[in-house]
């Protein structure tokens, strides 16, 4: 009987912190809304998921048929971005990152400290994708609207 009163408490306790848990990465992933920003020069007005991922993954390297280069401009520390995407961390992104560089000689994403510098970047190169929280967005750069 104590037992299983244990192991009840132990259960209701999982279910709290569980909940919690939820509640609390829920209203982050709202206070930290992210946009996928490219160069202004970029045509096309929308990305897909699949294609973000592979941009991301650095699977896909090239805007298609003479669309030129793909330059990955990374916002350091945005993990809810990554966790969001590929539900990775933005240190096991670096990792991923890291292994193909070795293994592939694949370019890494540019990495920018904070939004003004990612703006900045990509306002100046062509080919470049990036991403910025919602607030930070302003005219030097194109929203790309995310679809599935």
């Amino acid at each position: 009987m104590k037992a299983n009163r244990i192991i009840c408490i132990y259960g209701i306790a999982i279910i709290m912190v569980m909940t919690f848990g939820f509640l609390v990465s829920s209203s982050l992933a709202q206070s930290d809304e992210y946009v996928v920003v490219a160069n202004k020069e970029m045509k096309a007005g929308a990305i897909s998921q699949a294609a973000l991922k592979g941009i991301y993954l650095r699977e896909m390297r090239t805007w298609g048929a003479g669309g030129g280069d793909i330059i990955v401009v990374d916002l350091a520390n945005s993990t809810s971005f990554y966790q969001n995407l590929f539900g990775k961390s933005y240190v096991q992104m670096q990792a991923y990152w890291l292994n193909m560089r070795i293994k592939y000689s694949v370019d890494l994403p540019i990495s920018k400290k904070d939004p003004e510098s990612a703006k900045q970047f990509i306002s100046e190169n062509k080919g470049s994708i990036g991403f910025l929280k919602n607030g930070d967005v302003d005219d030097r750069v194109k929203i790309l609207k995310v679809t599935n």
